[in-house]
């Protein structure tokens, strides 16, 4: 992924923070007949390898369950808080001649996925169904599925473990622009793009004066 040395991540809690928050993911392998791509939920273990791991399940009909399974070089890609930088929110005194842009987050995660047996997928699909319902009114539990629910389920299901080999992000918020247009975009987004704006004011934060 290109990038620059302004948008590296300032710590592991920031790229923790974007898969935690947006764990929906492209997961890309390349087959035999070319590049496969799946979305999925993927579940970040920050403690398990110099990497940390994801965890994830798909479908053993799905095509890509047969790569998952032989271990082949994959790649996840997940996405934060973006949009697009509109220059009629930069101050036009002394001059308003910067472009627009597109400002985002994205973390790329690449490794050799090691499927997971029934128990091992059993004990994911239980922490994954927890993590999601958190905090709900009316939670929905994995008994519900009641008697055999999950044992006819799992024939069905590859879980699998990612391993993170090599980790790159990128926290493209306006670092490289002049800050009195990064804040006056930071201003214009508090109320339309509340997520976003709040990353910006992170990442820009103790920069210098323009």
């Amino acid at each position: 992924m290109y990038t620059k040395p302004e948008f590296a991540a300032p710590s592991s809690t920031d790229i923790a923070q974007v898969i935690a928050e947006a764990p929906f993911a492209t997961l890309v392998t390349h087959g035999p007949d070319g590049l496969v791509a799946t979305h999925l939920i993927m579940l970040f273990e920050p403690d398990r390898g110099p990497n940390g791991t994801l965890v994830s399940h798909l479908a053993l009909a799905n095509p890509h369950a047969a790569l998952v399974a032989e271990g082949r070089e994959t790649l996840a890609i997940f996405s934060g808080p973006h949009g697009y930088i509109s220059s009629s929110w930069y101050p036009a005194e002394p001059v308003r001649d910067s472009a627009p842009t597109w400002n985002y987050a994205a973390v790329h995660c690449r490794g050799r996925p090691v499927p997971l047996d029934d128990r091992g997928t059993a004990r994911h699909l239980l922490t994954l169904v927890e993590r999601m319902e958190q905090g709900r009114p009316e939670r929905w539990r994995m008994r519900e599925l009641g008697p055999g629910g999950m044992e006819r389920r799992l024939p069905h299901i590859l879980g699998f473990d990612l391993p993170i080999e090599r980790l790159d992000a990128k926290f493209k918020m306006g670092q490289d622009e002049r800050l009195r247009d990064t804040r006056g975009a930071i201003t214009a987004l508090e109320a339309s793009d509340p997520p976003l704006a709040a990353m910006m004011a992170r990442h820009n934060a103790g920069r210098e004066t323009d």
